[in-house]
């Protein structure tokens, strides 16, 4: 018998000599070894009790019932969320999902979503209750909103309260927190600066600081952080999702001062555009801006803001050695999540480095967030009305704190950034003199470059050159408001290389100018 069995084994070798082996079943993709630990680093923050998001996915009994949902949102990139086009820079606090987790997840909805061993569960992550930064050494509270249960048009609701700082002294903050006290219902709160009773020292608006969805607190590097200034004002854009119940939201903001000499100041620069009007039912409003360094920064962060008719925005930086960039891509702008994206390593700019900004509105029917598309829109603080933003923040490259800024040392720096075909030209008012750029390239779209309110409002304009002269029609924007009557510009390029032309009206309406020189 033993005989039998060593042949009969024998013959089953031979036969199955230089046969290949039957393929090994791959491990199932199961919630507590493989799923859990995505969820727990990149979703729970949201997706648990108390917080805003929807359901909770903290353990298997919680993400199950939601298993096809959550394999929809993460294989379309919408959850987490995250709007920064992944070809155009490099983002600390990028929160995208990896395609191996995308398919890690996809791969276990699909195979049933399997509950797996409990002992592979990973321990939930720990979250401190309360201020994540401990108690803030100052708190300033924000005046009680009261939320409706619902509003009249069945959308959210946006107050926007202020509230004056008791400050004795100036003081330079290392982080700040904001909470607010309603999670369930608060979707974002962002904080402007405006110091006293004026304008933010780098424009209209300063975001100071930012809470939404999955936003951490703010913290600076050590030994880098921002100013409150005596008799400083925070301004607000509060956004709540109503329940179906009236709710009440005290939000708080905590400072944590600085410890000893700042040695870097982090400030804000600000591009942006509130002379404008969106006609009703358009849908693809082109908006534009432009910041200049009127010295060598280095950019901390970048924060796009637009309201509910934002589509998207992107910022193009053109270095002094005439090379571009673009710094930030959104190509789909989200007003529910107000982002910072704050860059892997600082981003050195160059005096002289004009940044472009680029932002396009849907005013139309089709843009189901849209409170009214039969209506004009202009700028203004209600998220109904809109906004056009790009904030930097950045450090000098040298020193402490940057130097401070003029229109007219923006004015040399914008001059400098372009390497043809643009002037400096005086604009004359009768209260005040106004320095700008034009800028007239031989072919391709141009633009006049107007100083205001620490920005630098964009004209757009299509000149058109025969020999040495020049011809184009616009609308200068000059401050807030809808802009000068419409123009016509006919001028020449004189001996010495400077220009000169009259300005006629278009309309018949009359016009603040009659025509300027310009100078390169």
């Amino acid at each position: 018998m033993r005989r039998l069995m060593l042949a009969c084994g024998f013959v089953a070798a031979v036969s199955t000599a230089g046969v290949r082996p039957v393929a090994t079943e791959a491990p199932a993709v199961t919630f507590t070894k493989d799923v859990a630990p995505i969820l727990h680093a990149k979703c729970v923050a949201c997706h648990r009790a108390g917080e805003v998001a929807p359901m909770s996915l903290l353990t298997y009994q919680d993400a199950r019932p939601y298993a096809r949902a959550i394999r929809d949102k993460v294989v379309s990139r919408s959850m987490p969320p995250w709007f920064a086009d992944p070809k155009f820079g490099s983002f600390a606090n990028d929160a995208r999902l990896s395609a191996t987790e995308i398919d890690t997840i996809a791969k276990w909805v699909d195979t049933g979503a399997p509950q797996g061993d409990a002992k592979d569960m990973p321990n939930a992550p720990r979250f401190t209750d309360g201020w994540q930064l401990g108690e803030p050494d100052l708190i300033v509270e924000l005046p009680e909103v009261q939320i409706p249960a619902a509003m009249p048009n069945g959308g959210d609701y946006f107050p926007t309260p202020n509230v004056a700082m008791d400050l004795k002294e100036d003081r330079w903050i290392r982080a700040l927190e904001i909470r607010p006290s309603n999670r369930e219902v608060t979707h974002h709160s962002v904080i402007f600066s405006t110091a006293g009773s004026a304008m933010g020292p780098s424009g209209v608006f300063d975001v100071l600081g930012v809470w939404a969805v999955g936003t951490p607190a703010t913290r600076y590097p050590d030994g880098q952080g921002r100013w409150l200034r005596k008799g400083q004002t925070l301004r607000t854009n509060l956004h709540y999702h109503p329940n179906g119940q009236p709710q009440v939201d005290r939000t708080k903001v905590g400072f944590y001062f600085g410890k000893g000499e700042l040695k870097k100041e982090v400030v804000a620069g600000l591009a942006g555009n509130i002379a404008f009007a969106i006609p009703p039912q358009a849908n693809n409003f082109e908006m534009r801006a432009a910041w200049i360094a009127d010295q060598d920064v280095d950019i901390v962060s970048l924060f796009p803001h637009m309201h509910l008719r934002g589509r998207d925005m992107a910022m193009t930086a053109t270095y002094p050695d005439g090379r571009s960039e673009t710094l930030l891509s959104v190509p789909q702008y989200d007003f529910n999540w107000q982002l910072f994206y704050y860059p892997k390593t600082n981003i050195r700019l160059p005096k002289g480095t004009r940044v472009d900004l680029v932002a396009h509105y849907d005013n139309s029917s089709a843009n189901k967030r849209n409170p009214d598309p039969n209506r004009r829109v202009t700028f203004g603080e209600a998220s109904t009305a809109e906004m056009m933003f790009g904030m930097f923040e950045y450090t000098a490259a040298d020193g402490v704190s940057p130097a401070p800024s003029t229109p007219q040392k923006r004015v040399a720096a914008l001059l400098s950034s372009f390497k043809e075909s643009a002037y400096a030209v005086d604009i004359v008012r009768p209260r005040q003199t106004i320095p700008s750029v034009l800028y007239i390239p031989p072919s391709g779209d141009g633009a006049w470059y107007v100083p205001t309110f620490g920005m630098l409002f964009v004209s757009p304009i299509k000149p058109v050159w025969k020999g040495n002269t020049f011809e184009f029609e616009g609308v200068l924007h000059v401050g807030a408001g809808p802009g000068d009557p419409p123009f016509t510009v006919k001028g020449e390029r004189l001996e010495d290389g400077s220009i000169k032309a009259a300005i006629e009206s278009i309309d018949g309406k009359a016009i603040p100018m009659a025509g300027f020189t310009g100078r390169r």
